[in-house]
């Protein structure tokens, strides 16, 4: 861990998809430095994993079932969240959907389930604490979980790339609108990353995965371990001045098509 121990003292995280993966070590790695994390997501037994993990390791954490396009479940969940830790100062918007499928098969409601998770959901996330950091006028930190695939096209993933590309371009607007208030707004970019999900929904061929990392200057995948201390920045002191940002955390892997 390279930051200090009590660095988060005091503060109140809400992280969406906290059960596994990126979310997962987001929410360890902040309970360690002291903060009161909240994970939403849907499924409650990777939710109970995880803040049996985070507790056991002295940290304070809640679990809140939540599907984050669900407007008033949203409200409901944050009320929760507030009532028992207090008002909310980092917002990481990590949950999100994807599968493989070429588009000219993918089914209207395959599209609309993944744009109304990673933009949607989003959003609704956004607006929801976005205002009530609006009305507390405490400022506050919004960080979102893009990926790279938002460039250059996603072939068989093209949900997924357009709503990534949709969040991208969310963070740098309510970057500008928010500014004022204090409300910093960023967002992290992985490029490729192998986690549990990841490995059973989209890196089933080995073949594939060993000729994707070949090709990657640093030689591999990305790991959650790569990617929360990135966000650990962000939602520090040290990333006060930082806003409309989109930050890229690949290995390298989006130079290839202009370097190699």
């Amino acid at each position: 861990m390279i930051f200090r121990d009590a660095l988060f003292e005091g503060k109140v995280v809400l992280i969406t998809g906290g059960g596994t993966g990126i979310g997962r070590e987001m929410a360890r790695d902040f309970a360690r430095l002291g903060a009161r994390v909240a994970i939403a997501a849907r499924r409650e037994a990777k939710l109970r994993e995880t803040v049996d993990l985070i507790e056991a390791e002295g940290g304070k954490a809640s679990l809140h079932l939540l599907d984050i396009r669900d407007a008033d479940a949203i409200a409901a969940c944050i009320d929760d969240v507030c009532l028992q830790w207090g008002p909310i100062d980092v917002l990481i918007n990590n949950a999100g959907g994807n599968f493989i499928g070429p588009a000219a098969a993918m089914s209207p409601n395959g599209w609309r389930t993944v744009i109304d998770i990673n933009l949607n959901g989003t959003f609704l996330m956004c607006r929801e604490v976005g205002n009530r950091m609006l009305s507390e006028g405490r400022g506050g930190r919004i960080i979102n979980i893009s990926a790279t695939n938002a460039y250059n096209g996603s072939p068989l993933m093209a949900h997924s790339g357009a709503s990534k590309a949709g969040m991208n371009s969310l963070t740098e607007t309510l970057a500008v609108e928010w500014g004022g208030a204090g409300i910093t707004v960023n967002a992290v970019l992985p490029g490729p990353v192998r986690t549990d999900g990841s490995d059973e929904r989209l890196w089933t061929d080995a073949e594939m995965v060993e000729r994707l990392e070949s090709r990657i200057p640093l030689g591999r995948f990305g790991t959650p371990e790569d990617i929360s201390p990135i966000v650990l920045f962000l939602a520090s002191e040290a990333g006060a001045f930082v806003t409309g940002s989109l930050i890229v955390v690949d290995g390298g892997d989006r130079l290839r098509s202009t370097l190699f």
